[in-house]
């Protein structure tokens, strides 16, 4: 009778643990082990999610061990860290999905507490097949290119600043919730207000979430993990990405998890959508770009009994993204345009020389910090032919000009009416903890791409310098360049205020 005491009372344990489950598999004191727990186990791979084709190495796994009544299945990643597959039942369907470049042979393991408290790992090997390349949803989320992203609060959107709060439910399409915060009601704007809203929280804390700072990071593994400002992980778990329809006039997709950063449901004292009892169970996507991601989830009205529709209360968030720069500058699958942009300067310049490094990159791409002189309108293009290496417009002395950056490391600069100028390979380096610049651009075909005061030289045969356009300022909707000049009385590259030579594009 004890034994059974002890036994209820870990039961119970578990509905409030985080740790694997623990059974008693009706009060049966046997001891399974490593070797036996798997007996009778019954296992088939199939291509779909509802398991009605069979496949030999499929990625859903569908299961069933006679032994226990429940179980806590994981993979180990290359660090050694666990990744979980599923947990609770003892039959079921899990999807199992290695990384890029993973080996098709995996191990998957199998974790149960039997009666005596002990805990038993078995495990079995499975052939699957290996992603070669990234959903569409998960490449905005985690980057194609490098693999994880990293989100933080964007205070951008709405007219107030508002990061996370609550929004009348289907005030118009999702992309005007994500670009104008349309619906908005009432939203957190500073860190300090998150400290007022804590009965929002579970536990009434701020677990560091609370903060403009905090930030979270997707990878392509299907794992998200919220840290504090100070680097310090908050919560980590798995993230899905379902029903991926970038044309949708409401939500983009669905994204299931709940990891990200301050994850509650307005008013309903720290629920997340898949335990709200309501709704989809997952985050609606209103809003997703290379740069940006809004998510909304509706509230419930009590005394209708169903969920909140047009206008009704919902929550939404506001996150954006700055490290991924392949996204931000050729988009995750046919490539993207950019053009001349004239908005940045006060003059409009696009092009032109500046002095080199006179504040932060950023600056010099919000507001033209440090402009000297630059063409206005394509015809200023035309007075300035001594700076080209054949004294020519070759069409890309024209605001209308265009070029396309492709996935394949290829860009192709247009005439203003589709015409080919020139095209070659381009290759972009990420640069790390650089308030100057945060990446280097080589390539040869870029519109205009020469710089100033040398009569037509490029990057790569100037013969000083990186050899590579730095990339000062890059958004999902803008980019500037630059490229200092030579001091020939000192023989050496210019340093601060010298002449440089900048870029002022926009996408297109």
């Amino acid at each position: 009778m004890k034994k059974s005491i002890i036994l209820f009372a870990v039961a119970l344990g578990m509905l409030t643990s985080c740790d694997p489950i623990k059974d008693s598999k009706d009060m049966d004191i046997e001891s399974y082990t490593s070797s036996n727990l798997l007996d009778g186990a019954e296992f088939s791979q199939y291509e779909d999610k509802a398991c009605t084709t069979p496949k030999e190495d499929g990625n859903w796994i569908k299961y069933n061990i006679p032994n226990v009544s429940s179980a806590y299945i994981f993979y180990k990643k290359a660090d050694g860290s666990e990744f979980k597959l599923a947990s609770g039942a003892a039959g079921g369907v899990f999807n199992f999905v290695p990384a890029r470049g993973s080996d098709p042979h995996q191990t998957v393991y199998f974790r149960f507490i039997n009666a005596d408290g002990e805990e038993v790992v078995a495990s079995k090997d499975f052939t699957v097949q290996v992603a070669s390349e990234l959903p569409m949803g998960v490449r905005f989320l985690a980057s194609n290119d490098y693999g994880k992203k990293i989100w933080t609060w964007d205070s951008s959107i709405a007219d107030g600043g508002e990061v996370w709060g609550n929004m009348g439910y289907l005030p118009g399409n999702g992309a005007s919730v994500g670009t104008s915060g349309n619906g908005k009601w009432w939203g957190i704007v500073t860190s300090d207000d998150f400290n007022g809203q804590l009965q929002h929280t579970p536990n009434n804390a701020n677990e560091g979430d609370g903060s403009l700072d905090a930030y979270m990071v997707f990878s392509e593994d299907g794992i998200v993990t919220s840290y504090d400002a100070q680097g310090n992980v908050i919560r980590s778990g798995s993230f899905a990405i379902e029903n991926y329809s970038p044309d949708a006039e409401w939500k983009v997709a669905d994204l299931k998890t709940d990891a990200i950063l301050w994850p509650w449901i307005i008013n309903t004292g720290g629920k997340t959508p898949a335990d709200c009892g309501w709704g989809s169970g997952a985050y609606e996507v209103v809003y997703l770009t290379s740069d940006k991601m809004t998510l909304v989830y509706p509230g419930y009205d009590k005394d209708k009994g169903q969920v909140n529709g047009s206008w009704g209360e919902a929550t939404f968030w506001h996150f954006k993204s700055s490290s991924d720069l392949s996204g931000m500058l050729a988009g995750y699958d046919k490539g993207k345009d950019w053009t001349w942009d004239s908005s940045v300067a006060d003059g409009g310049e696009v092009w032109g020389n500046m002095g080199y490094q006179p504040g932060d990159g950023a600056s010099v791409g919000i507001s033209g910090n440090g402009k000297w002189w630059g063409i206005v309108t394509s015809d200023d293009f035309n007075g300035q032919l001594q700076h080209t290496p054949g004294n020519a417009n070759e069409g890309d002395g024209n605001l209308e000009a265009y070029m396309t950056f492709g996935t394949d490391g290829t860009v192709t600069s247009y005439t203003a009416d589709g015409s080919v100028i020139r095209s070659g390979a381009y290759e972009l380096t990420k640069v790390e903890g650089d308030s100057w610049k945060v990446g280097e651009l080589k390539t040869d075909a870029i519109l205009w791409p020469w710089i100033i005061n040398t009569g037509g030289k490029l990057p790569s045969d100037c013969g000083w310098g990186p050899g590579a356009y730095e990339v000062v300022y890059l958004t999902g909707n803008q980019m500037t360049l630059v490229y200092p000049g030579f001091d020939k009385e000192k023989g050496q590259v210019n340093g601060s205020w010298g002449e440089a030579t900048f870029w002022h594009f926009k996408a297109k």
